[in-house]
């Protein structure tokens, strides 16, 4: 197995696993985590499509990472982010 489809299924274990979290109530979609999580395992599986030629999960995974991550720095830099957090 090549470091590629190591990053591949690292990333997608780590989108299900924050999706799979957030369904049982363990993470919240409103947390810097879950975004967190998202934009780093975005960026990865954009990275295997890359590496793969698979347009389409470019463009899915490039908006993936680009929306979480937008809420990650805003989360760092003091702001709510895109969502509404709940109090």
């Amino acid at each position: 197995m090549s470091s590629i489809e190591i990053l591949g299924i690292a990333s997608a274990l780590l989108t299900l696993s924050a999706f799979i979290a957030n369904e049982y109530g363990k993470l919240k979609a409103e947390s810097f985590w879950y975004d967190f999580i998202n934009f780093v395992s975005g960026v990865g599986l954009f990275v295997y499509a890359y590496d793969q030629g698979v347009v389409p999960f470019m463009l899915t995974n490039s908006v993936w990472a680009a929306v979480s991550g937008i809420d990650v720095v805003k989360y760092l830099l003091g702001h709510k982010g895109l969502k509404k957090r709940r109090k």
